[in-house]
């Protein structure tokens, strides 16, 4: 069984190399927008000069999909698993929560002596006299 195992294995890490390979090679048609295969992969059931990638109203290649066509798709579930199903992805999500990306601000020491530009007209000195108003500084 596990002989059985890693020979799938072995056969999704071939597929990827060649996933890879295809996405590296293919040629770019700027003026059809679209990605085309720049040689055959008869294990991804791709051809020269098939699309890969386009703009609008086109499915996209899935790699889930071709796995599905080599292992079935039982086994393929099992060898490739979805992040949002199990796995490492969830694991790391679950436990490890993202960092919140709030920037914390300095304080900024807020004269009330400055002399305001342009009579206090501007949006900058708006800001800072608003800034006065909530943190209850007497001018």
């Amino acid at each position: 069984m596990d002989e059985y195992w890693h020979r799938m294995k072995e056969l999704r890490r071939s597929l990827k190399e060649d996933w890879e390979e295809l996405w590296l090679t293919k040629y770019e048609d700027e003026n059809r927008a679209e990605g085309i295969s720049s040689k055959d992969f008869n294990r991804l059931f791709v051809e020269r000069g098939e699309i890969i990638h386009a703009t609008r109203k086109f499915k996209p290649l899935s790699f889930r999909e071709i796995l599905e066509k080599h292992l079935g798709s039982q086994d393929a579930s099992k060898i490739d698993i979805d992040p949002e199903v199990g796995g490492w992805g969830k694991f790391a999500r679950t436990h490890f929560p993202a960092k919140s990306h709030q920037r914390e601000r300095p304080m900024v020491k807020v004269d009330s002596s400055q002399h305001l530009r342009k009579g206090g007209a501007g949006w900058l000195n708006k800001a800072r006299t608003r800034k006065k108003i909530r943190l209850n500084i007497e001018y």
